[in-house]
């Protein structure tokens, strides 16, 4: 996979053949800055995080040199590139893991804002036990009709569709949705419902942070948060990391966090012809009120440059050898503008 490929890129191809690599959700996303930092996506509960899936990298380091990081050579490289963000030197291109998947049975569901504690209450039950093969997002999306919608994006990606049927059946119950299309698909055609999620031109401001489940004080900040949405492009969405992510040892690669947890995406947007008038205020305030409640640290990929005090905790006991690496391979720090922000 280039260096410059998009998401869609690589689930096109895949889909050609019947197969599929873990991706983010959102097509227009770039697959190796997803990839570098993490990359959580809808399929990570039975395949691991896109991380998880790479095989080997080509990258040209500071000094000018070409080299290839996998487990039999660079491994050290290879390691730090796992979660590490592009800290480390430009990856012209990529190798992954590809599994078989013809079909998931993916889709989303919305329901009124007034079920929202129903809705996540039944959610945070369900996605506690659920099996790898079921990844479930939730959160907010705007309405332009009225106060914002409750949504659920459950993907099933295992062979017993029926199975799936019975979870999809079990969601469409924790309220009286105003819309539900779940059906069976291509795992490419399946990531179509995000392609509208980022409008070229429009200005964002991202903030995150991890849960280790959604309490009841939880799910109440981000329903006042939700509340307070006025942008037709700001967003909440919650991440489920669980299954085959949070069975690979913690020591193996960088990406610092993989015990069973919800990482919380909180997407303020406007359009360019729009002045800022708060959108991207109400990101930080949502993300300041949810920090009492959080896990240390956030998603590496979506931590701001104003928040280089949450890098260290991202990576807990893994940060001090990612920095060693980053000395190793970047002593300058030439990628000093890479995401996230590694003291050097």
């Amino acid at each position: 996979v280039g260096g410059g490929a998009h998401i869609g890129d690589v689930s096109g191809a895949g889909q050609q053949h019947g197969l599929a690599t873990p991706t983010g959700t959102v097509r227009a996303v770039g697959m190796a800055g997803l990839t570098l930092a993490g990359g959580y996506g809808p399929l990570c509960g039975r395949y691991g995080l896109a991380v998880d899936n790479l095989l080997r990298a080509d990258v040209v380091l500071a000094d000018g040199r070409l080299v290839t990081a996998s487990p039999d050579g660079d491994a050290e490289l290879f390691w730090a590139l796992r979660g590490g963000g592009g800290n480390f030197g430009v990856v012209t291109s990529l190798t992954y893991r590809l599994h078989e998947l013809p079909t998931v049975l993916a889709g989303m569901m919305l329901f009124p804002f007034a079920q929202a504690a129903t809705v996540l209450t039944g959610y945070r039950e369900i996605v506690a036990t659920t099996a790898d093969e079921a990844t479930i997002m939730a959160g907010f999306l705007p309405n332009p009709d009225g106060p914002p919608l409750v949504f659920l994006c459950p993907m099933w990606s295992g062979a017993d569709l029926t199975e799936g049927e019975r979870l999809i059946a079990g969601l469409e119950r924790l309220g009286n949705p105003v819309m539900s299309q779940v059906a069976a698909t291509p795992y490419h055609d399946a990531l179509s419902m995000f392609d509208g999620a980022m409008r070229e031109g429009n200005h964002y401001r991202l903030r995150t942070r991890w849960l280790s489940h959604l309490s009841e004080a939880a799910a109440e900040e981000l329903t006042d948060a939700a509340a307070q949405i006025a942008s037709p492009y700001s967003a909440i969405s919650m991440h489920h990391f669980h299954g085959a992510a949070a069975r690979v040892g913690q020591a193996e690669t960088a990406f610092g966090l993989r015990t069973d947890h919800l990482l919380v995406e909180i997407i303020g947007a406007w359009a360019p012809e729009d002045a800022e008038a708060g959108y991207g205020d109400w990101a930080d305030q949502t993300s300041q009120r949810l920090a009492p409640l959080a896990l240390p640290g956030g998603y590496p990929n979506l931590l701001g440059a104003d928040e280089p005090g949450r890098v260290p905790p991202s990576y807990g006991p893994n940060y001090e050898r990612l920095v060693s690496a980053k000395c190793r391979y970047d002593p300058d720090n030439i990628f000093a503008s890479a995401v996230p922000t590694l003291a050097v």
